[in-house]
């Protein structure tokens, strides 16, 4: 770099991760609708929570609703109050909370490595398949994640600062204390047995006393105040709910209905980090330092111990996406190696095995990725063949360039022009226009045995003037004594309805699979 240039090298790099970050996270981040169970329930919450002024209970329809810590439904008011009550407000916490760990990984390669390894770590970690579609959608884990990143980074400045260093151990503590109000105890937990672990290999058992232990009462100090003022409020309910039934019983049983098995991560893994995940082959057979170290820690404790609990859902190994981004961005900056040959051409079969998947075999795997089979195999065809130039003549930093590229091309394109078919098929946002011609905003519309996706998202947007039926019986019930009720069903079930000898249908609208009818009974 020219010198006249270095001197604002870093605000270059700053300037380009915030592109990255706008582009990746915020680019039309309300262009679909609430998607899956999951997002229209956070989203009425946090709704709810800001239309009452009650921040303290969270409520689910006024009924009071405690599985989850407050954190993602404060931002998420935050985030309604500066883009609306919509779906770009409820993803705001995942957005923002992306963009902190992009750039706190940034900051941790720069100040123990140098600039070019904290550029490319960030660049690593938004550019991750998994890492920015939770950068999208409204959840819990994405705060974690930057919470238990914070921790991260401002551990291992303190870890490594041979001045006092009492300061970064406040942020430390502090951002334990964030990542319990995001996602409870497990905010905790993980970064203990991090620690454990890395005391362990080191054999170092006296280094903790210099970690001011005694600083944890900040901890206690950020986080406690809502876990006493919720329990005041709501009593033994809420301890029963929150600690027992979504903390101790979801790790020791299937309760919740998420059981997987053991192997589950695994998949999970190197979709959460892909396009990078095989650089963690020549990664791993390098040494490591004892920062390194300490990052490998935090990356493998969630994974083993999520592997553990009897329920499983992807995001809950999310937080291991930004050490992982750290340990994987020197490999970037090494000569060509075997083992990153051995790498590159595995990303490039990964290429080949997903144009064939989604290509030719689409239907038979019940998935559509609303693009054309030709279109998915072509271009992943011809990356697989771009990547494999590369792992045979060029160096590591060229798939740097070639990766982001591509991801970004895809995300640009995804959001412009195939979400929009996704929102048709996938969420029940279309309906809400599409019912105003026919009932008013205080009428209940049944749904004929709907799949949980579609009864909650139509929930959040007729505020919960949704009934669900699940049997010919129960929709002949609720239609007794009225003169006609308006249903939606998904095409598939509808045809059940269609024998009924006492009940008459009406289609009136259709928006992808599912249709929208009147039905009465007849004498």
């Amino acid at each position: 770099m020219r010198p006249a240039l270095r001197r604002y090298s870093d605000h270059i790099i700053v300037v380009i991760l915030a592109l990255m970050c706008y582009v990746l996270f915020f680019y039309r981040l309300g262009d679909i609708g609430l998607i899956g169970p999951d997002e229209p329930r956070y989203a009425a919450i946090a709704r709810e929570m800001l239309m009452s002024g009650d921040y303290i209970t969270p409520r689910l329809y006024g009924t009071a609703w405690f599985e989850k810590p407050p954190l993602m439904y404060w931002l998420a008011c935050v985030g309604y109050k500066l883009f609306g009550i919509n779906e770009a407000g409820a993803r705001f916490p995942s957005a923002l909370g992306a963009t902190i760990c992009v750039f706190f990984v940034y900051w941790c390669g720069r100040k123990l490595r140098d600039a070019s390894i904290g550029f490319l770590a960030g660049v690593i970690l938004a550019t991750s398949i998994g890492f920015f579609a939770f950068a999208r959608a409204a959840s819990m884990d994405m705060l974690l994640s930057a919470c238990l990143t914070m921790a991260l980074v401002f551990f291992l400045f303190g870890y490594n600062d041979p001045a006092p260093r009492r300061f970064w151990f406040y942020a430390f503590y502090t951002a334990l204390g964030l990542g319990v109000l995001a996602k409870g105890p497990v905010a905790l937990l993980l970064p203990v047995l991090s620690l454990g672990g890395f005391l362990l290999l080191r054999r170092k058992w006296d280094d903790w006393r210099t970690w001011h232990p005694r600083e944890l009462w900040i901890t206690a100090a950020v986080a406690a105040p809502w876990f006493l003022l919720c329990t005041i409020a709501n009593g033994r309910d809420f301890i029963g709910v929150f600690f027992i039934n979504q903390n101790i019983e979801r790790f020791t049983t299937t309760i919740h209905g998420h059981g997987r098995p053991f192997y589950f991560f695994v998949p999970v893994l190197l979709l959460l980090t892909l396009p990078w995940t095989f650089l963690l082959i020549p990664a791993l057979r390098g040494g490591f330092t004892k920062n390194e170290h300490l990052l490998a820690w935090w990356a493998i404790v969630p994974f083993v111990f999520f592997s553990l609990s009897q329920s499983k859902l992807p995001g809950y190994i999310l937080p291991i996406a930004p050490p992982i981004a750290l340990l994987l961005a020197k490999e970037l900056l090494q000569p060509v190696s075997r083992a990153y040959k051995v790498a590159v051409f595995i990303e490039a079969g990964t290429m080949v095995f997903i144009g064939v998947a989604f290509g030719f075999y689409g239907n038979t795997l019940n998935m559509d990725p609303h693009v054309s089979g030709t279109l998915i195999a072509t271009i992943t065809f011809l990356m697989a063949g771009i990547l494999s130039v590369m792992a045979l003549w060029l160096r590591p930093m060229f798939l740097a360039f070639f990766n982001t590229a591509a991801i970004l091309g895809i995300v640009i394109t995804a959001t412009t022009m195939v979400f929009p078919r996704f929102d048709l098929t996938d969420t029940m946002r279309p309906w809400k226009p599409a019912l105003a011609e026919f009932v008013s905003d205080h009428q209940t519309v049944l749904m004929y045995k709907p799949p949980r996706w579609a009864e909650y998202g139509l929930q959040y947007y007729r505020f919960n003037r949704v009934r669900a039926v699940f049997s010919p019986e129960d929709l002949i019930h609720a239609t007794a004594g009225e003169q006609r009720v308006l249903c939606i069903a998904e095409d598939k079930t509808l045809e059940e309805l269609t024998h009924l000898a006492n009940l008459d249908l009406k289609v009136v609208h259709t928006i992808g699979n599912q249709t929208a009818f009147w039905a009465w009974q007849t004498k």
